[in-house]
């Protein structure tokens, strides 16, 4: 095959007698600061750290399609694929260039003037009749190119409108204030960055390669992608300690072995561990690595292995936690960031046992009702992200209380005025007939429905809805009101299979009394009337102890009210407002309390008086 494909460094791709030249269909130049950002903070960390680690950043690979020397003597390469990174070093050699004129100081020893070496050796190249040509040529950009290498050249500003002017600016802003040493340093290791270069003659060619390089072959995932990027960065970079690390992401692993998509457990930390939400779940790494500096890797993945073990217990579809259990049968993912992080707190002894039973009830409770009501999870995602952060990075007992109240009463309004009850006798999510596949698939939501009205009756014995089967009272036939949960009930398997088979309700009613050890099919007697089995009544019993009694809502588990919320939030933003560390404890640690402790407490005297200061001056 007629291409070649080389190692190579930046010096070596900027150091040739030739003009890189992007097609006219090319897109536009789109990189952005997320990307400025992620190599400065690249090359930055590898010059601070050049004396412990071993490599350099490595930009990826570009493919070049050579034509024909052009006439003045220089080779021209057509830059198929990045464009964007080829553009965005360019961008920042004219930004070292600038910078290194500036900070040299003739009257310093041991130092020369490089800044013409740049100049010459990588933004421009030779002509066979010695005039010089920027090396980039963009039809869309030359204009710019060039008005930004002259304002450089000459010291001045460039003008707003320049297409290139952000991206220029962003690596201009972060030099300025360098000095000599530094920016030569980082030249250096610019120039020693690694790209891997694919070079072809032949058009045809070229472009398979570019395919094959873009379109084919399994898209990493975001975790593999982080665990490279702690992996690399993680500090101190010694052997010991870089082996804790990797201990820990095994622990990650064995964590989260049991997903079909593990990338679901960093999505569902970032919304705890970083207030900026990314817009989708395939930004999540790029989220990260923007919000999560260097240096606090090695705390996020402390962090992270220890939300781990509890994204474990609450993702395994096993799991005999009644709560989880729901969320696991309706699918709903999205809940498990707040859970998460509620149960972090939990770990960490914020809250204790109770709150956090009452808190993950209630939020059952909500979602109950609200898929009761069909409407889709995607009306929560934001509620969901914003108050899973807050909650993850709560710190005192009562702060919870309120942030968990606020909750509640924001997504209140989804049920609100609804009907559910009727609702729910004509949800077919709660009826289950194995003559009808569209019903049968329902079986794991109805055993579930079921299992939660046994247990309020059930005292001395347990009930696991595993080891029991659906029992229907009026035969199975398919149709909708046989399929419906009031005519059905839990029994064993043999019961079921063996016991009960074909025979009348009257019988089955009977039967249930004398051998079954589950309470409610002991008293199902009570709804045979003159000869007829009154199914309206049980149906009616059957739903109002379902939303009565098992998830009925309640926003004000915490006895905190929409009006104590505006008080405190209110209270929090005067203290904030100045920057009062004293009192924004005392109001976290009292709550609604807070200004009765102040007043009535002599040894706050001092933060009372101050408090009156803030109220009276806001």
């Amino acid at each position: 095959m007629a291409f070649t494909t080389e190692n190579r460094k930046i010096e070596n791709i900027f150091q040739r007698a030739a003009i890189y030249s992007v097609p006219r269909y090319q897109r536009d130049y789109v990189w952005s600061e997320i990307n400025w950002k992620e190599l400065w903070i690249d090359l930055e960390f590898t010059l601070q750290n050049s004396n412990d680690i071993p490599w350099s950043h490595f930009l990826g690979t570009i493919v070049l399609n050579q034509t024909k020397n052009k006439d003045n003597g220089l080779d021209l390469y057509e830059i198929i694929d990045g464009q964007q990174r080829l553009m965005t070093i360019y961008l920042l050699l004219i930004a070292i260039y600038k910078n290194i004129k500036r900070s040299y100081n003739s009257n310093q020893n041991n130092k020369k003037d490089i800044s013409n070496y740049i100049y010459e050796s990588f933004l421009t190249s030779l002509t066979k009749d010695s005039n010089r040509e920027i090396l980039i040529n963009n039809e869309l950009y030359n204009n710019d190119l060039k008005e930004i290498i002259d304002a450089a050249s000459q010291s001045r500003n460039i003008d707003k409108s320049n297409k290139l002017y952000c991206a220029f600016m962003y690596f201009d802003n972060n030099l300025k204030e360098q000095n000599y040493e530094y920016i030569d340093k980082l030249l250096n290791k610019l120039l020693s960055v690694n790209i891997v270069e694919i070079i072809s003659g032949e058009d045809e060619e070229i472009y398979n390669i570019f395919e094959v390089l873009n379109a084919r072959g399994q898209k990493l995932k975001q975790i593999e992608l982080l665990k490279n990027h702690i992996m690399k960065y993680i500090q101190p970079r010694e052997n010991e300690f870089i082996d804790q690390a990797k201990d820990k992401w095994r622990n990650i692993q064995n964590n989260i072995q049991h997903l079909n998509d593990p990338d679901l457990l960093i999505q569902h930390f970032a919304k705890c561990y970083i207030e900026k939400n990314a817009d989708n779940q395939n930004s999540i790494y790029r989220l990260i690595k923007e919000e999560v500096k260097i240096n606090d890797l090695n705390k996020f993945l402390e962090d992270l292995n220890s939300f781990s073990k509890i994204y474990q217990e609450i993702s395994k579809p096993d799991t005999n936690d009644h709560i989880i259990k729901y969320f696991n049968i309706k699918r709903n993912q999205q809940i498990r960031a707040l859970v998460c992080a509620i149960l972090v707190l939990y770990k960490k002894e914020i809250i204790d046992q109770d709150i956090k039973d009452k808190a993950l009830n209630e939020i059952l409770n909500f979602f109950f009702i609200f898929n009761t009501t069909q409407q889709t999870s995607n009306r929560t995602d934001n509620i969901i992200s914003n108050i899973s952060y807050e909650v993850y990075n709560c710190t005192t007992n009562n702060r919870f209380k309120f942030i968990f109240s606020g909750f509640m009463h924001e997504i209140e309004k989804y049920i609100n005025g609804k009907d559910y009850k009727s609702t729910f006798e004509f949800n077919n999510s709660f009826k289950y007939s194995n003559k009808d596949p569209s019903l049968k698939k329902n079986s794991r939501l109805v055993k579930y429905i079921l299992e939660r009205i046994c247990l309020l009756n059930q005292i001395d014995s347990e009930i696991n809805a595993n080891n029991l089967t659906i029992e229907h009272l009026n035969s199975d036939d398919g149709s909708t009101e046989n399929s419906s949960i009031w005519n059905l009930s839990l029994t064993t398997e043999y019961i079921n299979s063996e016991v009960l088979k074909d025979k009348s309700i009257f019988e089955k009613v009977r039967i249930l009394k004398e051998i079954s050890d589950i309470k409610i099919n002991q008293t199902l007697e009570k709804y045979i009337e003159d000869q007829t089995f009154n199914l309206t009544k049980r149906k009616e019993d059957m739903i109002n102890i379902i939303f009565d009694e098992i998830f009925k809502f309640n926003p004000n588990i915490f006895n905190i009210s929409k009006s104590d919320i505006q008080i405190y939030n209110k209270n929090r933003n005067i203290i904030i407002s100045n920057n009062d560390t004293e009192l924004l404890e005392q109001l976290e640690l009292w709550g609604k309390k807070f200004e009765k402790v102040l007043e009535s407490d002599p040894k706050l005297k001092n933060l009372h008086e101050r408090w009156i200061e803030y109220k009276n001056n806001s």
